[in-house]
């Protein structure tokens, strides 16, 4: 997966196929890039989908399907090098928002 292909982020009508060994070599792989817009799991294994969704560094996991987006109701952004903060959803106004905390004590 050190080619330049699997380690750059591509849009376009672009398929890059890298082989594995086992699940851990697959999320090994998927997070060995300094990119994680979105990724795609193909199994039937409920356990191993949320495994992987879970080891998987990208913003958006799709299980058995792939497109980037989704509603206006959910989050969209990547991890690492992929973009900074979120689009869509509840998650996008917190960039248009300062958080405060106060604390008060009655007693």
């Amino acid at each position: 997966h050190e080619h330049p292909m699997a380690q750059e982020e591509l849009f376009g009508p672009v398929l890059s196929m890298v082989p594995f060994t086992d699940e851990a070599h697959a999320v090994a792989v998927a997070n060995g890039t300094p990119y994680g817009l979105t990724a795609g799991v193909w199994t039937a294994d409920g356990g191993r989908q949320m495994r992987l969704a879970r080891a998987i560094k990208a913003g958006q996991v799709f299980i058995n399907t792939y497109g980037a987006g989704g509603g206006v109701e959910l989050p969209f952004g990547g991890y690492g090098r992929s973009g900074y903060g979120r689009e869509k959803g509840f998650e996008a106004l917190y960039g248009f928002s300062q958080l405060k905390t106060v604390a008060i004590h009655h007693g």
